[in-house]
């Protein structure tokens, strides 16, 4: 198995990588530790005076060098560190538009790992979040967003199931990777009804032992929006991971799934496996 590490400098980057190198020994697998020089929008071109087009091409010089600089001194740390631990490493440095880079590099590798916060324009925007959310979006491999914060130590896993193709999409995936193996793992549904919850999360749980993993059903009801309350449920379980249905095609199903997505990612405190 290779896992596909992005790398830059925030701290749910740094958490990423944390979390990488537990799975590497784990499973075990290849970490392939990418940074990118996001040339393009570094040299893009804008309107500038006869006098400052000078300046401008110094400028950018400066930061292509800046960039490529950041980006081996965390391609050799990773690669150090990796193999510090006893762990297969490789670094792979590219140029270009991120999104579009890591999505080619996404077929060769079995997962992704990023952290909730990447900037890969770190040269020329303070935020990037569409960088990771295309990238959510078209990887078609399962990807796994780490936040910053230290995760809990429980080894457990919720899975927010729903029985909609993209969460069983994610509930399998997440069994034939590997990485339900050695975990208690719990199926929660939420809905205002808690027998029709319980039924599908017990679904969930049977499709589970078809894959050889045993799982608890959690019926979820509560007065607080899905995503609180499966938030809520996670640290009552103790669970170190999410596993979670990506966004969705249709706009109806994206008003009500896609946006739990969305706001689990914003507010979770512990890693997130998502397959859409």
């Amino acid at each position: 198995m290779e896992i596909l590490v992005c790398l830059e400098g925030s701290a749910s980057t740094a958490r990423a990588v944390d979390v990488a190198m537990a799975l590497a020994r784990a499973l075990p697998a290849t970490l392939v530790g990418l940074a990118i020089v996001d040339e393009p929008d570094i040299v893009a071109g804008a309107a500038t005076s006869i006098g400052g087009a000078s300046f401008r091409k110094q400028r950018d010089a400066a930061l292509l060098e800046d960039a490529h600089g950041q980006a081996v001194a965390w391609l050799a740390a990773f690669v150090a560190r990796g193999r510090a631990a006893g762990i297969s490493v490789r670094a792979l440095e590219l140029a270009g538009r991120p999104a579009e880079r890591i999505l080619e590099q996404v077929p060769s590798h079995d997962l992704v790992m990023l952290g909730r916060d990447v900037n890969f324009r770190f040269e020329t925007q303070e935020t990037d979040r569409y960088t990771r959310d295309r990238i959510l979006r078209r990887a078609g491999k399962p990807v796994i967003v780490v936040p910053e914060t230290p995760a809990p130590a429980g080894a457990a896993a919720m899975i927010a199931y729903d029985g909609s193709p993209a969460a069983t999409r994610a509930l399998s995936s997440f069994a034939r990777c590997g990485l339900a193996r050695d975990r208690d793992v719990h199926v929660a549904t939420v809905d205002d009804d808690g027998a029709t919850a319980f039924e599908i999360a017990t679904r969930g749980c049977q499709l589970l032992g078809k894959l050889g993993v045993r799982a608890v059903p959690e019926n979820v009801v509560s007065t607080e929006s899905t995503t609180r309350a499966l938030l809520a449920r996670c640290a009552a379980l103790g669970a170190g991971w999410i596993v979670l249905g990506g966004y969705v095609p249709s706009p109806l199903a994206r008003l009500v799934w896609g946006s739990v997505t969305h706001d689990l990612l914003e507010h979770t405190a512990v890693p997130v496996f998502l397959h859409y």
